[in-house]
């Protein structure tokens, strides 16, 4: 009786996108954990949060989650530990008194300002080996795979 071949298929990590995708981005935020969020008290998962709610403030739990990719359960901890910050506020939704929004506060509006010129210049610096059409063409593709793989 032979024994089946358990060694997966040979990809090496340089046509392995998703190991490099997870390279790239552990890689700036951890330079932007370092250098910029701990000296203003928040997390990386606060920036994000901050950071998509700069843009589309008054957002459900489910929402938040799904553009940061968290957990809905974990997310829900995150939030309280950022009004616990004075970072946002949960507020009853208008529409549905069963549901709540998160609104970022004038501090959080304030932090996320703060850290976005830093985060700003490392991605700058991430793309700085890429011409604009590179850059455009991986916008494009990256925004296709993303919605996607997220889609709900």
């Amino acid at each position: 009786m032979s024994t089946p071949d358990l060694k997966p298929p040979q990809l090496g990590l340089d046509q392995n996108i998703a190991f490099q995708m997870a390279s790239i981005i552990f890689r700036m935020e951890q330079d932007l954990r370092n250098f910029t969020l701990r000296k203003l008290d928040i997390t990386y998962i606060h920036f994000r949060v901050l950071q998509y709610l700069h843009d589309e403030d008054g957002k459900n739990i489910t929402e938040i989650a799904r553009a940061t990719a968290v957990r809905p359960a974990v997310l829900s901890r995150v939030v309280s530990q950022m009004e616990e910050r004075a970072l946002a506020v949960r507020k009853s939704d208008p529409q549905d008194n069963r549901s709540t929004r998160v609104y970022l506060t004038k501090l959080g509006r304030t932090k996320y300002a703060q850290a976005w010129p830093d985060a700003h210049k490392i991605i700058q610096n991430a793309l700085e080996v890429l011409d604009q059409q590179e850059r455009t063409a991986l916008g494009v593709s990256l925004k296709k795979v993303a919605e996607h793989v997220c889609r709900v």
